[in-house]
């Protein structure tokens, strides 16, 4: 009732929280494994020789929508594109490091009409060599991790372990240049949709105060997402060569796991009252679904809050 006097009053609590607890919000992002970050897809351990093993397993049917790319198609997010693009009419080719996916990811993909490739998007020519095949449709960058180190498995909905040494930089900015540049270049009739899966925290303006905390791994964890927002925007945007389709999620959840739901329900309650750090929670499907019909949308193009997520979502 207090709030809802004015929208000064609200403005000004809100403000004093984003001060105070903004560091508190940071730490709670991977307490929970019934959610993930937009981090949490893949860059696991590789289970071979890059591009050694390659499952193809085509459906008899053809694909009327055409043929994507999902960069880390096996993780926690990426496995679910592939799911809803399969049944959406989608040809699905997935790079990863894993390669096929393992038993355990919190959604089963179906295994027709995917070919699933082991190989490293740090490697550009891993990423050249599949685009050159031709064909493609639209491409989408799942790839991420929410922590550095093996302690990544204990966030990743996808269990994902990062190989040793990895950085954010790497796994994230490095993944997603090496894709729009060869995308780019694969630019024949048009742009080509390039779908990214950011983070809502990228909006912030203070996590340079993150510096000495420990929670510090989330200012070079947002440096990388905000690396890649500007590479696609500024330079292929607005260059032509690519459409940018970038979400920014905050927390990603699902219902099936109800227990582990309590820091999704703090962020709800942060965005409800108008704390200017905090966007609401959005479920996976959501996501991806944001993604696929932004991919597939000629006029849709820019960055998608959970609002423009949901009005996308709401298309599918």
């Amino acid at each position: 009732r207090w709030l809802g006097q004015s929208e000064l009053k609200k403005t000004t609590l809100a403000m004093a929280f984003s001060r105070r607890f903004a560091p508190v919000m940071a730490f709670m992002l991977p307490m929970a494994g019934a959610f993930s970050t937009p981090a949490t897809a893949t860059l696991s351990r590789s289970v071979g020789a890059a591009g050694a093993r390659s499952l193809c397993m085509q459906s008899n049917t053809e694909a009327p929508k055409g043929k994507l790319l999902v960069l880390g198609g096996t993780g926690f997010v990426g496995a679910r594109i592939t799911e809803l693009a399969l049944e959406r009419g989608y040809e699905i080719v997935s790079l990863s490091r894993r390669g096929n996916p393992t038993e355990g990811l919190p959604v089963t993909a179906t295994t027709k009409g995917v070919t699933w490739r082991t190989g490293d998007a740090a490697k550009p020519e891993e990423v050249e060599k599949v685009l050159a095949e031709g064909g493609f449709t639209g491409v989408i960058h799942a790839i991420g991790m929410l922590f550095e180190g093996n302690i990544n498995k204990y966030a990743s909905g996808s269990r994902s372990v990062p190989r040793e040494g990895a950085t954010y930089d790497e796994i994230t900015r490095l993944t997603a240049f090496n894709a729009a540049a060869a995308a780019a270049a694969s630019a024949k009739n048009g742009p080509v949709p390039f779908g990214f899966v950011s983070a809502a925290e990228t909006a912030w303006t203070f996590d340079e105060r993150l510096k000495g905390t420990p929670v510090e791994w989330m200012h070079r964890y947002l440096i990388a997402k905000r690396a890649v927002e500007g590479k696609l925007v500024d330079e292929y945007g607005a260059g032509g060569k690519l459409r940018p389709v970038i979400v920014r999620p905050s927390l990603i959840f699902t219902y099936d796991k109800p227990g582990k739901l309590v820091p999704v329900a703090a962020f709800w309650l942060g965005n409800a009252i108008g704390l200017p750090f905090v966007d609401r929670p959005v479920t996976l499907d959501t996501v991806c679904k944001s993604l696929i019909v932004g991919v597939e949308s000629p006029g849709e193009s820019g960055i998608f809050d959970y609002k423009g997520m949901d009005r996308l979502a709401s298309k599918f």
